[in-house]
């Protein structure tokens, strides 16, 4: 595993995508950070101008207190409030924008092609027949995809991410920094696990899809269930009792293990399946990178058992997909809403199942 020959072979690989990774996770961060110090600077002249003052002067009744200017100002979450009690008064702390631009969204789009490139795009250009020919067990090829993959990441992550606290801290008054502490652990070694993982997921998808182009679209589907799934229950809990909606925030976590900056409570519960998600692909992925082959190129499965789990995921998530698009445009309420919504589901999981079997086993139900 530690010979320079396969570092150097993968290296080649990824070599292209590495300088974009690591200067999007500088613009997402660093650079973010950077324009949220100054906004909070602008903030906090906009609350010393004499134009504010005469706005308190001019409305008394809807004047803003000094504890509500000291709470605008204060940084307390890096991602999201988590104040959901209904007998507190939650006040509006400092909002990190950075968390809905471009460039963070990037973040997530480049750690998925990166692993993409790893397995996936080989099949494309080849490489792997050149991989089958070294003298190197498929663990070890695979154990060095991972590690050097892990390691760009990281780097660019924690790099990325600590200037731009660095910067922030600088410009910004301690007074004002008062993080809670357990959110802010979960949000950045939540967010390092989310990124591992959006690069670790293709990469399994590439051992099991023999062709490139279904190895994309497997890929893009995994990374849209968790999402599409909460969307689903959370649409028919609205149905059945709109009050409950708010339920979904303790537990709804779990469903955001693959986004970054996407926890909303501060429990270490989600943390841990991040970690057993990474470990169980890790090993499901060492498994199935022995038994792969050659002889798999351009199969739509490697493994012909597989078929069924995968129509199975692809017919519900279409079928989830539609009914929540529809749901989305149409806003059905009520029972007979949820009747609706459940036979919009219905339909377009059958109509997956039948259309996803007769390209799946080449032949009609």
């Amino acid at each position: 595993m530690w010979q320079k020959g396969l570092w150097y072979k993968e290296w080649r690989g990824i070599r292209w995508v590495v300088p974009l990774v690591f200067l999007v996770f500088l613009l997402a961060f660093f650079v973010g950070l950077v324009n949220e110090a100054n906004t909070w600077n602008k903030s906090q002249a906009h609350y010393k101008s004499e134009a504010f003052q005469l706005e308190q002067e001019g409305d008394p009744d809807f004047a803003m207190t000094k504890q509500e200017i000291q709470d605008d100002l204060t940084v307390r979450y890096l991602a999201y409030e988590t104040n959901l009690s209904e007998s507190v008064n939650q006040y509006t702390y400092f909002f990190f924008s950075f968390t809905v631009s471009m460039p963070f969204t990037m973040t997530l789009v480049l750690a998925v092609i990166m692993g993409i490139c790893s397995v996936i795009l080989e099949r494309y250009t080849r490489g792997n027949h050149f991989t089958a020919v070294m003298p190197y067990s498929k663990r070890a090829i695979l154990g060095v995809k991972v590690m050097l993959g892990f390691a760009v990441i990281t780097v660019s992550y924690f790099v990325s991410l600590g200037l731009g606290l660095w910067y922030f801290s600088s410009q910004v008054p301690t007074e004002f920094i008062d993080f809670h502490q357990q959110k802010l652990i979960m949000d950045v070694l939540g967010s390092w696990l989310a990124y591992l993982l959006l690069f670790l997921l293709p990469i399994v998808v590439g051992y099991v899809i023999g062709s490139p182009l279904g190895g994309i679209l497997a890929t893009a589907g995994l990374v849209l269930l968790p999402s599409t799934i909460l969307a689903f229950v959370a649409h028919i809990i609205s149905f059945i009792n709109k009050d409950a909606s708010l339920d979904l925030t303790y537990w709804g976590d779990y469903f955001r293990a693959l986004e970054p900056l996407g926890f909303i409570r501060p429990a270490y519960g989600p943390l841990f399946l991040q970690i057993g998600l990474l470990a169980g692909l890790l090993v499901f992925a060492s498994v199935v990178a022995e038994r792969e082959s050659l002889e798999t190129n351009g199969k739509l499965f490697v493994f012909p058992g597989m078929r069924v789990w995968g129509l199975l995921v692809f017919a519900t998530l279409v079928g989830m997909f539609v009914a929540n698009m529809i749901q989305e445009f149409v806003d059905l309420s009520g029972i007979a809403g949820l009747v609706v919504f459940w036979l919009i589901f219905s339909v377009s999981l059958i109509v997956s199942i039948l259309a996803g079997a007769r390209s799946f086993y080449g032949k009609r139900l």
